[in-house]
């Protein structure tokens, strides 16, 4: 990257001293209708050269262009060279070289007006792409978010950093090009976020999982028991006594936990309304506590065998069971194959109030 550099900051100087050649030369000549005597065919050809090595790779068309009025300018220098005095033609030489400098200096005007506008672009699209990209490693960690928006999420960090790169080089068009790439990606991920998440603001499904949510807290107002409610989005186990709220804890659910639960393997957490079917400790269990459920439920199976017939089971994939709330959370993530995970110290006191029968409501949110 540092020749590149190099060659936009000697390019910004050259256009300095092209303009001064430039401006010192047409004015001696609309002025006067001579040469001037300080003019230098030698010192334009080396300023037309030089100007060439930058304008050739940013532009060119111009550069051919250049490459014509510099032989043309050759030329002519040439046969007033050979010319005698009296048949010279006076300021020949010098117009000829005169629209090769005016040539490379609109060039030069033109570069560095689309490299500022480019500057100027990268400092918008910097912050954006900052923001959506940070956002997206984020959102590919979610639980439902699948790998290919995992793959995106990272391919997105990828080309912020090689757009930095370049823009730390000064290649601001290329730096706008990675910007713009790791800006798709991002978007990829965001959608996927978007899909996974809009079934939780439906007022349908709210009103479905309210509803269960109601009858599972008038269940423990009407038996004097306890209750247990899930809410996945929040990650959240709330935990009731006679219908009243007794404690709010913090839940890990599975790795993929936010989609509905289908088949065995899924990774996701099921909703619906169960009961816990066995309460485990010590040996029978190696996450220290444990509630096991009535996972899959007549629900379940509908859902499951529909998924069959559209295909979005996969046909060796069974509905899977052993469905549990358990301990050894507390990891800062969604980890689980679908279960509920608390730590230890919390899944004391969920196992304390807790019995074969209770009920266990796992929903979207409420």
């Amino acid at each position: 990257m540092r020749p590149a550099v190099s060659f936009r900051r000697s390019f910004l100087f050259l256009s300095i001293g092209l303009l001064a050649l430039l401006g010192a030369t047409t004015v001696w000549i609309h002025r006067t209708g001579e040469s001037p005597s300080r003019f230098s065919v030698a010192a334009s050809r080396r300023a037309a050269h030089r100007a060439l090595r930058v304008v050739r790779p940013e532009s060119p068309d111009t550069a051919k262009l250049v490459d014509r009025l510099v032989a043309d300018a050759e030329v002519i220098t040439a046969q007033e060279g050979a010319a005698q005095p009296w048949d010279r033609s006076p300021g020949r030489v010098e117009t000829a070289w005169v629209r090769v400098l005016t040539t490379v200096r609109r060039a030069a005007v033109d570069i560095n007006t689309r490299a500022a506008a480019a500057e100027k672009r990268w400092k918008e699209l910097a912050a954006a792409a900052s923001t959506q990209v940070a956002q997206a490693h984020e959102e590919a960690g979610e639980a439902g978010v699948g790998a290919r928006e995992s793959s995106a999420a990272r391919r997105a960090e990828y080309h912020l950093g090689l757009a930095r790169k370049f823009a730390a080089s000064r290649a601001f068009d290329r730096a706008n090009v990675s910007a713009m790439m790791a800006l798709d990606f991002a978007q990829v991920v965001h959608k996927s976020w978007k899909d996974l998440h809009a079934r939780f603001g439906e007022p349908r499904n709210l009103a479905t999982w309210r509803g269960w949510v109601e009858e599972t807290i008038a269940q423990s107002r009407r038996d004097g028991g306890s209750a247990i409610v899930i809410d996945k989005l929040k990650r959240r186990l709330y935990l009731y006594q006679r219908g009243e709220r007794v404690a709010t804890l913090e839940a890990e659910i599975g790795a993929k936990g936010l989609k509905r639960k289908l088949h065995a393997g899924d990774m996701a957490t099921p909703e619906g309304r169960y009961r816990v079917v066995q309460v485990k400790d010590g040996r029978s269990t190696k996450y220290y506590k444990a509630l096991l459920i009535n996972y899959p439920n007549s629900e379940d199976y509908a859902r499951y065998r529909m998924g069959r017939a559209t295909g979005q089971v996969p046909v060796r994939a069974g509905i899977g069971n052993l469905i549990e709330i358990h301990g050894d959370g507390g990891q800062g993530r969604d980890w689980t194959n679908g279960c509920v995970a608390l730590t230890n110290k919390d899944m004391d006191l969920v196992f304390a109030r807790s019995r074969v029968g209770t009920p266990v409501t796992i929903v979207g949110t409420f």
